[in-house]
């Protein structure tokens, strides 16, 4: 009895062995793994060099054109010695002047017919002051031009008789050249030349043509000094050659011109205004 159930251990264990044989026999033999690419080493490769880039050209070099000037613009005139000018003159250098002054007739006036022109009896009353309303204009610092139209004209009564009218016209023409100037005084050169014509009293009368030639110096005074320096006052001073030439008489003179006196000087000034 033992000896059957020993025998039948031996053959239960001989069948497991040969079963866990045989399964060991049919699982299949897994290959290796193949390395991942990031396993992989990396195969180093040396720069190559690089070959030096070519000089750059150099440009020639340029020369500038010489700047314009910018243009010159007119400001305002000033009103105040607070921002000064470099003169008054040069604050009115492209500005018009306005000017208002009496024409010299020399030595030669012109006449009026006593009883007709002017009262009777004559005298120092029948000499006749010319006007002349005009303007200057200062094309650059150093020139002027000058530019007016004299004016004579009178009449009226005396005695309760009545004068005619008479009437001189005629215009002028000159210029201004810059001599010196200071921080309100400027000295010019002022040659002009005047056409004047004339018609006395009387309606037989006739009429006067009158030529005058004139260089002087002129004294012009800005009044930059109480805050106006386009208000200034001329004064002229030089020589003029005069003619006259009438129905009875041709007359001609050459003489100064300017203020014999002290009163006469301040009634020869000149007034002008720039705007």
């Amino acid at each position: 009895m033992l000896g059957r159930a020993a025998a039948g251990w031996v053959v239960l264990v001989g069948m497991t062995c040969l079963t866990a044989a045989g399964a060991r026999a049919q699982s299949p033999v897994t290959p290796p793994a193949a390395a991942s690419p990031s396993e992989t080493p990396a195969v180093v490769v040396a720069p190559a060099m690089a070959e030096p880039a070519p000089p750059a050209p150099v440009a020639p070099p340029t020369v500038a054109a010489p700047a314009s000037p910018p243009p010159v613009s007119v400001g305002p005139i000033a009103t105040a010695d607070a921002v000064p000018a470099a003169s008054d003159h040069d604050a009115v250098v492209g500005r018009i002047g306005v000017t208002a002054r009496r024409v010299d007739t020399g030595p030669a006036p012109l006449a009026l017919r006593p009883g007709l022109g002017c009262p009777a009896g004559g005298g120092a009353s029948c000499t006749v002051t010319v006007g002349a309303v005009g303007a200057r204009y200062w094309t650059s610092r150093n020139l002027a031009l000058n530019g007016a139209l004299a004016l004579a004209s009178g009449g009226g009564s005396s005695s309760s008789a009545s004068l005619d009218t008479y009437l001189g016209v005629g215009p002028i023409a000159g210029l201004s050249v810059l001599l010196g100037n200071w921080r309100h005084l400027s000295v010019l050169a002022s040659p002009e030349l005047a056409f004047i014509w004339f018609r006395p009293a009387g309606s037989h009368s006739a009429s006067t043509v009158m030529f005058q030639m004139q260089a002087a110096v002129e004294a012009e005074l800005h009044f930059g000094f109480i805050g106006v320096p386009a208000l200034s006052i001329g004064l002229l001073a030089g020589a003029a050659v005069q003619y006259q030439d009438a129905p009875d008489a041709h007359v001609w003179t050459v003489g100064v011109i300017g203020g014999g006196s002290v009163w006469n000087a301040l009634t020869s000034l000149s007034l002008r205004y720039y705007l």
